[in-house]
């Protein structure tokens, strides 16, 4: 893909990504008030000498332009430092362009990252459109279309006008990857270390993402919907999800119809219903159902009672490494006598022949 480039007025100059960025930043965060007195400089020399942080990304910015004192790029790192370290987000920003410039410090992109890390994940938009343009460029971090298009949109919901130009390139130049970009924003509020966690952002974005009708995120939000405090009010719209996905022949959303019918989530609870379905799951792969096969065999829960099946189904499970199931055969095998356990392994030994071409998938995103 083309490097992202915008025109910036009628002189129609050309810049990358990267400098975009810190152009839009030092405009957007610079104040175009008259320079600042001696009286204010003493004032907020005062307020950030007493730990104010707002002081001290003011001195900072105030040093960094030469803005009532001497020009210092050392000691605007060095304010901006007292303050990122308390937390203060635009501070933290700034340090990150002083990292990435290298400016009153010595230049290190890397470092540059970790501090627009910190500033989005408390919603600053300019870290967010930061970040965007890092993993675009593989600017101290590794490239990265996906994540570099998630913290544009990011940065758009947040209220940076620089990022509409940048997220509409990206959608017409990686528009295929806009799905995936949603889902990635979806999981970073699901696991709360880019960004807070926050499974109702989670939910939001991942409806976004389903739109493309792809199995693996519809699943991810039919998850959250059955796991969330008023999950019985979505019971019907994770239905909905579950067999969109087994419709593709995605293994977790035919288990997660087994699921939905064995606990009866908004349905009746069915156990017939629910053994066909983690059949079918079991049958594309998916090492959890045929645990779940063997457990209704041996109780005969929606299948006919049948012991050897039982032990065929969970030694499968436990082939994959799912710990359950390896507990689960030990005990089975107490039951069955040595011939009866010849014969289910045996039969197990034919299911995985005439389903060569699957491979045992152990975990499953569904929720339990």
């Amino acid at each position: 893909m083309k490097r992202l480039v915008f025109l910036v007025s009628c002189a129609i100059v050309v810049v990358s990504l990267t400098g975009f960025v810190q152009q839009a930043v030092a405009q957007q965060e610079s104040a175009s008030t008259p320079r600042l007195s001696p009286e204010q400089i003493a004032q907020l020399q005062a307020k950030a000498d007493a730990g104010n942080s707002d002081a001290q990304v003011s001195l900072g910015r105030a040093y960094e332009d030469g803005d009532g004192v001497p020009q210092s790029d050392r000691l605007a790192v060095s304010w901006y430092k007292a303050a990122a370290e308390q937390g203060n987000a635009k501070a933290q920003n700034n340090l990150g362009l002083m990292f990435r410039s290298g400016l009153g410090v010595d230049q290190d992109k890397a470092e540059a990252v970790r501090w627009y890390g910190k500033a989005a994940k408390q919603g600053n938009p300019n870290a967010m459109f930061n970040l965007g343009t890092a993993y675009y460029n593989g600017d101290g971090v590794a490239a990265d279309e996906v994540a570099s298009f998630a913290w544009l949109l990011l940065a758009q919901q947040f209220g940076s006008v620089s990022a509409d130009g940048a997220t509409k390139r990206m959608k017409d130049e990686a528009g295929n990857r806009e799905s995936e970009a949603l889902e990635k924003i979806g999981d970073m509020y699901q696991k709360g270390d880019e960004l807070p966690q926050r499974s109702s952002e989670a939910i939001n974005w991942y409806r976004k993402a389903t739109e493309n009708g792809d199995g693996r995120v519809q699943i991810k939000l039919a998850s959250l919907l059955l796991q969330s405090p008023s999950g019985t009010s979505n019971y019907a719209e994770a239905r909905r999800l579950c067999e969109g996905a087994a419709g593709l022949h995605y293994s977790p959303g035919a288990y997660c119809m087994g699921q939905i019918y064995d606990h009866g989530w908004g349905v009746e609870r069915n156990l017939s219903e629910a053994a066909k379905w983690y059949s079918d799951a079991a049958n594309m792969g998916l090492a959890v159902a045929t645990l779940r096969v063997g457990e209704m065999y041996w109780k005969g829960e929606g299948l006919k009672q049948d012991k050897i099946s039982a032990y065929e189904f969970i030694y499968l499970a436990a082939s994959a490494d799912i710990p359950e199931a390896k507990q689960e055969s030990e005990m089975l095998e107490k039951e069955l006598t040595r011939k009866e356990v010849k014969e289910a392994k045996a039969k197990a030994v034919e299911w995985s022949h005439q389903h060569a071409h699957l491979v045992l998938k152990e975990k499953t995103p569904t929720a339990n």
